[in-house]
């Protein structure tokens, strides 16, 4: 039968980091097996901070691509971002197998931490900016609450973020698999036994779900931190993290919370990962930095 369990979670939850993750003997608290922290891309610190654009941009892209594919993915928003003036540096972190953000989530946040450190001591600035897309935004989000990076951070733009309510459906839809009757989510809540089962192959995946310590960790209490302005661009036709009114909203005090569909009625549709491909998107973050 062509939908295997394994398969069928694989994107459990918030699914687009269901890259495959190595296993490794220890445990976290949770229960579920350690996971690899993976590699970083680090780019070259050659840039500087102005007086009118004085904090770095740290740019975090997806999970949904591979180190080779960033450069193109993300030519429109750096592009135009260094076109404003801004020092922009694009970090990749987490890489297992080439993929971006495939590790373990806790390792990845404090790759970013060292990595902002060294952005602060080589450039002077006080703070930083990041721009941060889908998986990446976990990976900020686990920064500015649990390890403490708010006070290092002016703002945090999120494109299509992966937040409370994921069910997984888009995830599998993406594998060609749809109309399961139960969410894949709903699945590891009726069944937890079978998360630890599943961790040697799916580990970064679990740790977005309900069951993890990292879940908690990032999604109990609010997410938006004191000191930090956060805004949030989603879409409603997002294909990935769904249901996308649920999945991708950060609707608390602080957070500048915008539809694509709503700022830009008259523009071409765009989904979860295309959202960083558009001008519009790319505008709409040089607008946000300013704020």
């Amino acid at each position: 039968m062509r939908i295997k369990l394994m398969t069928g979670l694989t994107a459990v939850t918030l699914g687009t980091m269901a890259a495959v993750s190595p296993p490794a003997a220890a445990e976290s608290r949770d229960g579920l097996p350690a996971i690899a922290p993976g590699t970083t891309v680090t780019p070259a610190i050659d840039c500087a901070p102005s007086a009118e654009h004085p904090y770095p941009v740290v740019v975090l892209p997806g999970g949904d691509g591979t180190v080779h594919e960033t450069a193109d993915q993300w030519a429109t928003i750096v592009d135009a971002l260094n076109a404003a003036g801004y020092c922009t540096l694009l970090f990749q972190g987490g890489v297992v197998n080439e993929t971006r953000w495939a590790g373990d989530i806790p390792s990845g946040a404090r790759q970013l931490a060292d990595f902002i450190t060294e952005v602060r001591e080589t450039t002077g600035a006080e703070r930083v900016d990041i721009v941060a897309h889908s998986a990446g935004t976990v990976v900020a989000n686990y920064f500015l609450k649990v390890l403490g990076g708010a006070p290092r951070v002016a703002h945090a733009v999120l494109l299509t973020p992966e937040a409370r309510g994921c069910d997984g459906r888009g995830s599998l839809r993406q594998l060609g698999i749809d109309n399961l009757p139960v969410a894949p989510v709903e699945i590891l809540r009726a069944l937890p036994i079978l998360a630890p089962a599943l961790a040697p192959s799916m580990g970064n995946a679990l740790q977005l779900s309900p069951l993890s310590d990292v879940y908690h960790a990032v999604f109990d209490g609010p997410i938006a931190q004191p000191g930090v302005e956060y805004s949030v661009l989603s879409t409603r036709n997002d294909e990935v993290a769904t249901p996308a009114t649920v999945c991708t909203v950060i609707d608390e005090p602080g957070v500048t919370m915008a539809f694509y569909e709503d700022r830009f009625p008259d523009a071409p549709a765009v989904g979860h990962s295309t959202i960083r491909s558009s001008a519009l998107t790319a505008g709409w973050i040089l607008t946000r930095l300013t704020s």
